[in-house]
């Protein structure tokens, strides 16, 4: 079961709803209208405690849902008092993700694998709010759990709560790489740096491009939608009527023209010896020989994501960074025990 939140006759207004099994496609049904404030079902007896009324579960036993207490109570966590929101959402959604943790891994990527691209993209960048998604299938396979047996509805309930966290500056941003644009400019310096440095023209195109293409994509909505999907109306706003943000620094040629050149001729430079990788990632010979190839990736994930351009570090220091951890890895085995995996 979810919230979902639907504009009637200009009125925001929130409903119990759930997704259900139908001729092998998951659709989703209304089980309880919650009316424009869904706050108004939670009662308070005093301390850190709170119930919801009694009435919302007394409707869908009516129904023939089968539910408990604490299921609905979890559905109320965003509407709840500021102050037991605080103390109360680290444990938000718990109970799914242990339903979630009895299959093995292998089941898991299975039914991941049905997961839309366009979702997968969207809950990255809700996450890590980065330009560069080029590691987007190697991203933890527990990640994109909470897509999972999820009806389209129940799937933009969850998404839309997570973008309605964004500032409005980033808007264009996210847009730009949930629809995955970069990719029409290859090899171009400002793609995954400084996407107000492009053609904005093409931009343009390519974005409207890709809008309609998903639009009449038939594994994200079927059957498609003849006029625009609701679900994708925001996102034309959400694109022409933001700006990219501006940079923090000030855009500098000669510095841009140094590392186009050191980029291009990457292959030409010198090979890293093992002392100097093992220095930039802040190891030692001796703890560089004593890691497993696990912990050597774990290491570098945390430095990278240190020092990532994206997250305001240096672009020189993320090029060796990723230099050195890749003579590193290509020094260290492949353990035959299992334990790297």
């Amino acid at each position: 079961m979810y919230i979902a939140r639907e504009e009637i006759n200009g009125e925001t207004v929130y409903s119990i709803r759930e997704t259900y099994s139908s001729e092998g496609e998951l659709k989703s049904r209304t089980l309880f209208n919650l009316g424009p404030d869904p706050s108004v079902f939670i009662l308070y007896p005093g301390g850190n405690s709170y119930y919801i009324d009694e009435r919302i579960e007394l409707s869908l036993l009516e129904k023939g849902i089968e539910t408990d207490t604490f299921e609905i109570e979890d559905l109320f966590l965003p509407f709840l008092d500021a102050r037991l929101r605080r103390v109360l959402r680290p444990t938000q959604g718990d109970r799914e993700r242990k339903k979630w943790r009895r299959l093995k891994r292998s089941e898991l990527l299975e039914l991941q694998s049905r997961i839309h691209i366009f979702d997968r993209r969207r809950l990255h960048y809700l996450r890590f709010g980065t330009l560069n998604q080029a590691g987007l299938e190697d991203t933890p396979h527990r990640f994109f759990t909470s897509l999972i047996g999820k009806s389209r509805e129940e799937i933009e309930c969850l998404i839309d709560e997570g973008e309605q966290k964004l500032r409005k500056r980033e808007l264009k941003r996210y847009t730009y790489v949930i629809f995955d644009l970069q990719r029409h400019f290859p090899g171009n310096f400002f793609a995954l740096r400084s996407p107000r440095m492009l053609d904005q023209e093409r931009l343009d195109g390519y974005f409207l491009d890709a809008l309609c293409e998903l639009n009449s994509d038939r594994s994200f909505m079927d059957p498609p939608s003849k006029t625009l999907n609701p679900y994708l109306r925001k996102y034309l706003s959400f694109y022409f009527d933001n700006e990219f943000a501006s940079q923090k620094r000030h855009f500098n040629r000669d510095e841009f023209n140094r590392q186009h050149y050191r980029e291009t001729h990457a292959d030409k430079a010198e090979t890293l010896t093992i002392e100097e990788a093992c220095r930039m990632l802040d190891l030692s010979p001796q703890e560089f020989r004593r890691m497993s190839r696990r912990q050597l990736v774990r290491k570098y994930r945390h430095l990278a994501h240190k020092c990532h351009p994206d997250k305001g570090g240096s672009h020189d220091r993320f090029i060796l960074l990723c230099r050195a951890y890749e003579r590193l890895l290509q020094a260290k085995p492949v353990s035959t025990g299992g334990k790297d995996g």
